[in-house]
């Protein structure tokens, strides 16, 4: 990672109990869950985050089985901040790292379909990073 980049490295849904990545994500252990999480890993370069950049966290989803979904996009401003947004200063200029549950509402998608979310990071120096989930279905 150079120290003026940033990127969304890893998106993908779990279940509201779980760390590990889960097709199924409102389903556990044969219970049928309101709410699942998508977990969202970044890191920056060292000198965005000493900086505290700013960007714009995108996140959108779409059904890829031609369904649809209620999820409302969310456009979130937000800065490269140890301790705030799920960034961690990782020490001795190697940067930052960006770990976050955002919790979603099972309701957002009819059964039936398949799912995707779409997370684009826009930083303030011109950098795009987009980066897909896995793809998920709501029992």
């Amino acid at each position: 990672m150079q120290t003026n980049d940033v990127q969304v490295t890893r998106v993908y849904t779990t279940n509201k109990l779980g760390a590990a990545q889960d097709n199924t994500p409102n389903e556990l252990g044969g219970t049928r869950l309101t709410e699942f999480q998508l977990v969202l890993n970044a890191e920056a370069g060292d000198n965005l985050g000493d900086l505290k950049a700013a960007y714009t966290l995108i996140i959108s989803a779409a059904s890829i089985s031609g369904g649809t979904t209620t999820f409302a996009r969310r456009v979130l401003s937000e800065t490269i901040t140890a301790g705030k947004f799920g960034w961690t200063d990782l020490g001795a200029n190697a940067g930052y790292a960006k770990a976050e549950n955002v919790l979603v509402q099972a309701a957002d998608f009819p059964a039936g379909d398949a799912y995707r979310f779409t997370v684009t990071l826009l930083a303030g120096n011109g950098i795009v990073s987009t980066q897909n989930s896995n793809e998920f279905v709501v029992i």
